[in-house]
């Protein structure tokens, strides 16, 4: 439990090694780069730009997603899964791998084939709109071309209203519009699809009739018979969708080219993280300036891979990193029973290298809050078989694995806090164990919060306290951390026994905290000021203490919804089968949807009191992440140390 120890170092060294160097270097991995800027009374030195080279690799990485996601899509689409396994590699296999895949080939390929698709797309719909503009006049059976053309009679084609045709027939009666036919043939969604035909001797009379009843004309696009025309775009709509489904079938066929996609992408993704290292330096016309940090126990390693590549034209100055250099870069390290929760730190912030690693203590107080705020045997052990089953059958990525295991911890906490509550899925199942009982007990939860609450604070306030005495200031911890203990632990005491003791003891915290908090102050006025804005943030503290009520709140809400549920089952059970079966239903559903529920507020709330109770007592945070130069994907690990040599 602790942050690793860094070593700075400065190195001089050649441009024209620079690529060897960047190489050698990535392989070694753990070694940060400083962003190094031109100071403009060193005009002889100059920002490494590479903007050329990652612009290009940023578009090779580009067309390897636009690659993955087509072949991904489509066989969604297809309702084929996808292979989302991912694999662990040394760089060199990568490397090796990504330039043997020919991925132009395989671009190429796809481009060509969604190009063709979306060429067969743009077909269909054509044939598609023209089918359905021909469909209501299928019962047609001579070339209209004809009609249209006739110089014995005027034709028209077009819609009208429904409502309209019987109307229109009478008016072409009481007109005497005796050589004038509109006829039907075809209706849809109340629209007639009619022909108008009359002599040429009526025909402006005619046109003048069908307009006031809202005729609309629509030419029919068709240079044979209709029933033909038909025919025919059918065949080829046939045709065109055959040949989309062909296409398909080609672009889903290229998943066998999946994995090594995936390779290729994690090749260029490493490239570019070396090409970029590159702009951290600075060069002048011979020469790279760079500086950065390694861990002290990979100093010996880095120098002998310096040497390796350079030989003997460098200058390489290596010192242990000062503590309280706000630029070194931080990397946690933990025993697998403390390191999932180092992504519960890092999602809150860093450390910063002159402070603690603070994970031990989150692993700890974490676990404890969020199993009693689940506070379920039965939720526990549900999650506990589940987790076990899935790390046992499946292979995850790093951070997925690790969260899995948070929540592992979490469960198990889950199972031991449900059996002191005596409470299996909201007490469906009677048990004969169980020191408090959630429904009846609250006194009881609310000191149990609040106990938890009161040594999670002072824990951390006495870590406060551990990093002043390593610091060896003895008197600051006193002063911060001893007075606070006395103020607080006084108060707290005083307000249980009324023990006069415990009043002078507060009293002497309290006065302790006005002269000495502000004891950095240039003046007596300013230490007094500060000290007692100090002392007025003692009031925080009943907040503080307020907020761990939230573990008995949540409890106690996860345990009413499971009783409720509980209550419908049981009256659903005495009906027959047909109640049997339904309160299966809904005690699987919603206990599950509870389950769910319960350990998402935990784990949110868990944040909160770890984040705003704990961590403003010790913690500021805000440390660098240490940048490695292999840098893993969704699909593809790459093995570290030793693996890369």
């Amino acid at each position: 439990m602790a942050i690793v120890k860094m070593n700075k170092f400065n190195l001089l060294a050649f441009k024209s090694e620079r690529d060897d160097l960047l190489n050698t270097l990535q392989g070694f991995n753990y070694v940060h780069f400083n962003d190094l800027e031109r100071e403009d009374e060193k005009s002889y030195l100059e920002e490494v730009r590479n903007t050329e080279r990652l612009s290009a690799l940023d578009s090779d990485m580009a067309r390897a997603d636009y690659v993955i996601s087509v072949i991904a899509s489509y066989m969604k689409d297809k309702g084929l899964e996808v292979d989302t396994s991912f694999s662990e590699l040394s760089l060199k296999d990568v490397k090796k791998k990504g330039e043997n895949f020919d991925f132009d080939l395989v671009y190429k390929k796809v481009k060509s084939l969604v190009g063709s698709r979306e060429n067969a797309l743009a077909v269909r719909s054509e044939l598609t709109n023209k089918l359905a503009g021909l469909k209501p006049w299928k019962d047609i059976d001579v070339d209209i071309d004809k009609l249209y053309d006739s110089r014995r009679v005027f034709v028209q084609t077009g819609t009208i209203s429904s409502q309209f045709y019987e109307q229109i027939q009478k008016a072409l009666v009481e007109k005497g519009l005796e050589q004038s036919l509109v006829y039907k043939i075809s209706e849809a969604e109340k629209t007639n699809y009619i022909v108008a035909i009359s002599s040429l001797e009526e025909r402006e009379e005619f046109v003048d009739l069908i307009r006031e009843f809202g005729f609309s004309r629509v030419k029919i696009n068709s240079t044979k018979g209709i029933g033909e025309e038909i025919y025919d775009l059918t065949k080829k709509l046939e045709e065109n969708e055959s040949s989309i489904e062909s296409i398909e079938k080609e672009i889903v066929d290229i998943k066998k080219y999946l994995r090594d996609l995936y390779i290729y992408k994690a090749h260029i993704l490493n490239i570019r993280r070396k090409e970029e290292s590159s702009e951290f330096f600075l060069e002048t016309s011979l020469m790279n300036v760079i500086e950065g940090y390694i861990p002290q126990d990979k100093t010996e390693r880095f120098k002998k891979d310096v040497k390796d590549v350079l030989g003997d034209t460098f200058i390489l100055d290596i010192e242990q990193a000062d503590k309280d250099d706000s630029k070194v870069p931080i990397i946690l390290k933990n025993n697998r029973l403390v390191d999932p929760y180092e992504e519960v730190v890092k999602t809150y912030s860093l450390p910063k290298y002159n402070e603690i690693d603070p994970s031990g203590l989150v692993a700890i107080f974490y676990t404890i809050f969020t199993g009693f705020m689940i506070g379920d045997l039965g939720y526990g052990l549900l999650a506990v078989m589940g987790i076990l089953l899935m790390l046992k059958f499946k292979k995850f990525p790093e951070s997925t694995e690790k969260m899995l295991r948070l929540f592992l911890r979490v469960s198990i906490s889950t199972c031991v806090f449900g059996f002191i509550f005596g409470s299996v899925f909201g007490g469906i199942i009677k048990v004969p164990f169980g020191w408090i009982d959630t429904a009846k007990d609250i006194n009881e939860l609310i000191v149990m919060s609040l106990v938890i609450g009161g040594v999670s604070l002072f824990t951390a306030l006495g870590v406060k306290g551990y990093m002043y005495l390593r610091d060896g200031k003895p008197m600051d911890a006193f002063y911060d951390v001893g007075f606070m203990y006395m103020a607080v632990g006084g108060a707290i005491v005083l307000a249980l026994t009324k023990s006069d003791l415990a009043k002078w003891v507060m009293i002497v915290g309290m006065l302790g905290i006005l002269f000495f908090a502000g004891r950095d102050a240039a003046s007596i006025g300013g230490r007094i000021g500060s000290g007692a804005y100090e002392l007025y943030g003692i009031t925080s503290w009943i907040g503080d203490f307020v907020s761990f009520l939230r573990l008995m709140a949540l409890v106690l809400s996860g345990g009413f919804v499971a009783y409720s549920v509980n209550i419908i089952v049981k009256m659903l059970v005495g009906g027959g089968i047909g109640g049997i079966i339904g309160g299966i239903i809904i005690f699987v559903v919603f206990q599950l949807f509870n389950m769910f529920l319960s350990y998402l507020s935990a784990y949110v709330h868990g944040l909160r009191l770890i984040y705003v109770e704990m961590f403003n007592k010790f913690y500021e945070g805000g440390g660098v992440k240490f940048r490695e130069m292999i840098e893993d994907t969704k699909f593809v690990k790459i093995l570290r140390g030793g693996d890369n040599e």
